[in-house]
């Protein structure tokens, strides 16, 4: 994965204080508050074959707590269809992590790996969370459920995540879930809070700079941006590089709000050409009904009808007198 997009969020997790973030946010499990952050590590990955050099978004940490450690594995998944085999994708990567423990490191027994998957897809997430569910069981060999090998994964999706939660939490993992998943009118509730988290992370300029990034490219994947080197170029300086995408992010504001309004015009006249075409041809429906019906009518019965009409006789008459049909008289009715 090598586009803009996929390397601004494989930026955006290397720093240990946005997975600080995800964890206190997303997971809620007790040792996450033991975690020292400070220490977390990334480890390299030059042990991972060539068959699996291709997930460029896999990050892994060690992170410690306490007298314990752990690796966490976060696999970011940007594919617009649903790998209904992640499980089995993930594991096979875990198991390379255990293979270079053991064979390399000589490890005497195995630390405990957390896999996360991160999945910012349009669709829904229908893959199964375990592999077990991947491995189908006959009747007969119930008895071998036990002896199954088990592993589950820890799954964020973005678009299932309740707007009004997000929008609770005042911090950058939020922010950029809400980018990811809003619409136009949810990308400019997301821009002010830019403001916001400028004022929030004034003493973390390396998590602000984070950030920042991201958000251009962010804006440059989405088409928003053509160019970002004066933008990049001030990014070591959090405040300066704020306040520029803050005029930036104004501007994209009021170009949407003015292309929003120019299509809902565009809607409005396209829907007046269509009622005016609709209202034209029930007109000309009603009019050819109209002439099929008096179709082969005589002008002279026709002013015999409207004659003895004006006279108050009563339709059966006129019939009998002028061989008219009821529908056909009506609608000579209709011209009195």
């Amino acid at each position: 994965m090598s586009t803009v997009h996929d390397k601004g969020y494989k930026y955006l997790f290397s720093n240990p204080l946005i997975v600080k973030e995800l964890l206190q946010s997303f997971v809620s499990m007790d040792w996450v508050q033991y975690v020292d952050f400070t220490k977390a590590e990334t480890i390299d990955k030059s042990y991972v074959t060539d068959q699996y050099k291709e997930y460029e978004a896999d990050i892994i940490y060690k992170l410690y707590f306490k007298e314990s450690e752990l690796y966490l594995y976060l696999l970011i998944e940007f594919q617009s269809t649903v790998d209904r085999f992640i499980a089995f994708r993930m594991l096979q990567y875990i198991m390379e992590l255990y293979r270079e423990l053991i064979y390399k490191h000589k490890c005497k027994r195995l630390p405990v790996v957390f896999p996360i998957l991160i999945y910012n897809g349009d669709k829904k997430w229908t893959a199964p969370v375990s592999l077990q569910e991947l491995i189908e069981v006959p009747p007969v060999l119930k008895q071998c459920k036990p002896y199954i090998p088990h592993f589950q994964y820890y799954p964020i999706i973005e678009n299932a995540i309740d707007k009004t939660t997000l929008h609770s939490m005042m911090n950058v993992i939020s922010t950029v879930f809400l980018f990811e998943t809003g619409d136009t009118e949810e990308f400019f509730k997301t821009v002010d809070r830019i403001r916001e988290l400028l004022h929030i992370y004034d003493n973390e300029p390396l998590l602000l700079r984070t950030l920042l990034y991201w958000l251009v490219q962010y804006l440059q994947s989405h088409g928003m941006v053509e160019e970002t080197s004066i933008i990049l170029s001030t990014i070591e300086k959090p405040q300066e590089v704020g306040t520029m995408l803050s005029r930036t992010l104004e501007k994209i504001k009021k170009d949407l709000r003015k292309e929003g309004f120019n299509q809902g015009v565009q809607v409005g006249i396209q829907k007046g050409i269509q009622k005016g075409i609709q209202k034209g041809i029930q007109k000309g429906i009603q009019k050819g009904m109209k002439d099929g019906l008096l179709k082969g009518v005589t002008q002279e019965r026709i002013n015999i009808a409207r004659n003895l009409l004006k006279h108050g006789m009563d339709d059966r008459t006129i019939m009998k007198i002028t061989k008219l049909k009821k529908s056909q008289l009506d609608e000579i009715n209709k011209d009195k």
